[in-house]
């Protein structure tokens, strides 16, 4: 993760190099990179909580998908529609389903 973000910034200060020190103070330790995630985590999830406090009619939507890895991908999708008919939807998570092996055969 760590590499393709460094990538993406030295694109970005090949586009605006009066912004090049801004980037080299980024820390992209691991324990930096998963403590901004958990950040944007509960932020999101504060997002989302908030938008189905206001809906007055909700409703739930799963599906099942095969990555390229040939693994189940379940998604869980929420959407809602509020007080002034306005729709939102969003994906509200993403789980692998692990192959269960059967052991009588």
């Amino acid at each position: 993760m760590g590499s393709s973000l460094n990538n993406a910034c030295s694109k970005f200060v090949i586009l605006c190099p009066d912004k090049k020190n801004n980037f080299q103070t980024v820390s992209l330790s691991r324990k930096t990179v998963t403590s901004r995630i958990e950040a944007i985590d509960k932020n999101l999830t504060s997002q989302l909580e908030s938008k189905i406090g206001q809906f007055k009619f909700c409703s739930i939507a799963m599906d099942e998908s095969t990555d390229i890895n040939d693994i189940a991908q379940l998604v869980l999708f929420i959407r809602g529609v509020d007080e002034n008919f306005e729709i939102t939807e969003e994906l509200a998570c993403m789980r692998s389903l692990k192959k269960k092996e059967n052991k009588g055969m």
